[in-house]
């Protein structure tokens, strides 16, 4: 990627994630909804306006191993310990409702069983990442709430990864 485009898709990301982002604060959303939408409009899918590259992949790799040694430094490991086995519950339950529901709706549509536990596995992917975002958002990334959310979507992730493997 040549520099000047390079530029260009740095600055179009960052006014447009600003923007979006305080225009969704502004309607009461996180501004996480308002930068995945500024996205999704400057992306190659509505205006074209940046383009998934290797350099801007690696940028966001980077961005999203920030923010969540951002979080590790915000973060308590005994308030973890603590609310541990609630965020068992919670990300099992969040594993467990989309993986059952997207299978059963693939067994109704007559996929193999292959197939349909393919679809319920992909269901079950979550973000760490969003949800340590909002949360620091809100100022609710040490609460008793936010540890379990947190956990949780840790655990998710993880059980995410053993279903798809």
């Amino acid at each position: 990627m040549e520099l000047k485009a390079f530029l260009f898709s740095l600055i179009v990301i960052y006014i447009s994630a600003r923007l979006l982002g305080e225009l969704a604060v502004r309607m009461g959303q996180s501004s996480v909804l308002g930068e995945l939408l500024a996205g999704v409009l400057v992306g190659p899918s509505v205006l074209g306006l940046v383009h998934q590259t290797e350099t801007l992949t690696l940028l966001g790799e980077i961005g999203v191993m920030l923010l969540l040694f951002e979080v590790g430094l915000e973060s308590d490991l005994q308030s973890f310990l603590r609310v541990g086995p609630s965020a068992a519950v919670v990300a099992l339950i969040g594993v467990a409702v989309p993986f059952g529901l997207g299978y059963g709706v693939a067994a109704m549509l007559h996929f193999t069983l292959l197939q349909a536990i393919f679809v319920g596995a992909t269901l079950t992917a979550t973000s760490v990442a969003i949800s340590a975002r909002v949360l620091s958002d809100l100022g609710q990334l040490r609460s008793r709430e936010g540890n379990i959310i947190l956990g949780a979507a840790v655990l998710d992730d993880i059980l995410g990864l053993v279903i798809l493997s």
